[in-house]
């Protein structure tokens, strides 16, 4: 099971709420729906599809959704690093904390934090001639 599974279906069961309640919220500010039609929708059997919908897709988000991805590396370490730090950089992370061959960024902007509700952390490990790559699939 990945680490902090439960974190992650907690976090993204609450954003489908959430989600589900901004969408309904402006379809009633548009008076495109009435309340009437959503207390109809809690009353018949497609409610209950629906809660399998938010109760099965944070369930099998976690892993779906972060994967480990290992990469054959051609240059010694120290180019590899330096190539790392560039690429992560273009792409909008920052380089939060090194320990020996291991690096771990994150987004550097707060949009980008907040669309992965912060479980954003990307460790990239070097080996001998290998780099491991570990993080939202994103």
């Amino acid at each position: 099971m990945p680490e902090r599974y439960f974190i992650r279906v907690i976090k993204y069961f609450v954003y489908l709420c959430l989600l589900f309640a901004v969408i309904y919220g402006l379809m009633l500010m548009m008076k495109q729906t009435s309340w009437n039609m959503i207390v109809s929708v809690t009353q018949n059997k497609n409610f209950w599809l629906l809660c399998a919908v938010f109760v099965i897709l944070p369930l099998l988000y976690p892993f779906f959704g972060f994967v480990t991805r290992t990469v054959r590396a051609r240059m010694d370490p120290g180019e590899n690093r330096a190539i790392i730090l560039r690429t992560a950089e273009t792409n909008g992370f920052i380089l939060v904390k090194e320990l020996g061959n291991t690096m771990t960024f994150r987004p550097a902007t707060m949009a980008g934090r907040l669309r992965t509700l912060f479980e954003d952390k990307v460790k990239i490990i070097l080996k001998d001639d290998k780099i491991i790559i570990t993080g939202p699939r994103k």
